[in-house]
């Protein structure tokens, strides 16, 4: 009985060992999933929950890829700063949100792989989704010499933002002004009636806002691939701002704060973008009202689309392709009529507008981002300074506007030193 119990023994070891094999032979590693870093501009009050949002439910809407968002402070010239320092240490994220106005440095300086390519290669069966999902006229904002860099996701037109109250309080109808004179004048009553400050037009560390003004009074930024933004109607045109500046009926200060200041009900008129509607609308405890970006009397209202586009810097097949699935995500109607409700930038795909389910009603509903959506039919590209100083010219022009406003240097001599100085950098 001893031998014959140890013999079955054997036989179910062996067994065991056998069935063990052969499971361990039919299994299936599992598979790693794909990392994907999103780099963006947006802060935990302006635009990160809903990005946190979107990349949670993105996440938990499949297993095989997992999207971490960073930001980068300091909006877009923060982020090409830290760009460039990361891809010096031999890494970039897979995707980048980058300002319009720096599209043309950026497509000369780093690597990324253009959507036709990306989808000719790993996903034909998306080959029609760019004419089928965007405009042409939007899609352009994402091109360089007709090549797509990137997708166009966040679009912006500055507008003219004004509080009710302090325009009844300083005995002033309460209407928009339509040019730029009538700004002026409505300044400085409201500086002389209420003592508070009439007018701010945002300062982020770019020259976004400074184009739209300068190019409605006919100026332009560059011509033939020169800066040509000292003219007499740019010069012209700076000077209104820079005197209602002097005169203390216009503040001049940083974006953030300046701002923060009208949404105290301490500044009467914000020249801003239409992408803080929903922090501003959040913010005041004033009536709120809004009108188009003021024109020069006979002339045409120019302006620049504000935003970003995304491209793929992600340099592994499989890593690109989780990076377009994501960037598809991200261009749901259903995402960009949260995003666009939660910030009041405008959507890049026409339908979110028109659809009844998506932004049609809040349109309709919502005075400053309707004045936000009129506007765009008058948009024209963000200046894109050329070749690989692209990002030096951009931060000096900026710069040259604090020295204006500051009231260190006349208006015609800063603008004519800038522009030589750009120009020299761009022979």
């Amino acid at each position: 009985m001893n031998l014959k119990r140890l013999t079955k023994l054997m036989l179910l070891l062996v067994s065991v060992l056998v069935l063990s094999s052969c499971s361990g032979s039919d299994a299936k590693p599992e598979k790693k999933m794909v990392e994907v870093s999103f780099w963006h501009v947006f802060s935990e009050n302006f635009g990160a929950p809903v990005i946190k949002e979107m990349v949670a439910a993105f996440n938990d809407s499949q297993s095989e890829i997992n999207v971490t968002e960073v930001y980068n402070p300091d909006m877009y010239p923060g982020l090409m700063q830290n760009l460039q320092a990361e891809v010096a240490a031999g890494e970039a994220p897979s995707i980048a949100m980058i300002g319009y106005n720096y599209i043309n440095y950026f497509a000369d300086n780093f690597e990324f792989v253009d959507p036709e390519t990306l989808v000719e290669n790993q996903v034909p069966e998306d080959k029609r989704y760019l004419e089928e999902t965007f405009l042409p006229n939007i899609l352009s904002l994402g091109q360089v010499d007709g090549k797509q860099i990137g997708l166009p996701y966040a679009i912006s037109t500055p507008i003219l933002y004004y509080n009710a109250d302090l325009f009844k309080q300083a005995g002033l109808e309460p209407k928009a002004p339509v040019t730029w004179q009538e700004v002026r004048e409505l300044a400085q009553i409201i500086q002389q009636k209420t003592g508070n400050f009439g007018f701010y037009m945002q300062e982020y560390a770019d020259n976004w806002a400074i184009q739209g003004l300068l190019e409605s009074n006919g100026a332009r930024i560059l011509t033939d691939g020169k800066a040509s933004f000292a003219s007499k109607e740019a010069i012209q045109a700076y000077e209104l701002l820079a005197d209602m500046v002097q005169n203390k009926s216009a503040l001049h200060m940083g974006a953030d704060e300046g701002i923060q200041a009208f949404s105290n009900g301490k500044v009467g008129m914000l020249l801003g973008t239409s992408a803080k509607i929903g922090t501003i609308q959040r913010a005041v405890e004033f009536e709120l009202k809004g009108g188009t970006f003021p024109v020069f009397a006979g002339k045409e209202r120019r302006i620049p689309a504000g935003g970003n586009f995304l491209p793929i810097m992600a340099k592994e097949p499989e890593e690109q392709k989780a990076a377009w699935q994501f960037i598809k995500f991200m261009m749901e109607p259903e995402w960009l009529a949260k995003w666009s409700e939660n910030t009041g930038y405008l959507p890049p795909r026409e339908e979110v507008a028109t659809d009844p389910e998506g932004l049609k009603g809040y349109i309709e509903e919502n005075e400053l981002f309707g004045i936000a959506f009129k506007e765009m039919a008058e948009i024209h590209s963000w200046v894109a300074f050329p070749d690989d100083v692209g990002a030096q010219a951009e931060q000096l022009f900026a710069n040259t506007r604090d020295q204006i406003l500051d009231g260190t240097v006349s208006v015609e001599k800063a603008l004519k030193q800038a522009e030589d100085e750009i120009n020299g950098w761009l022979k």
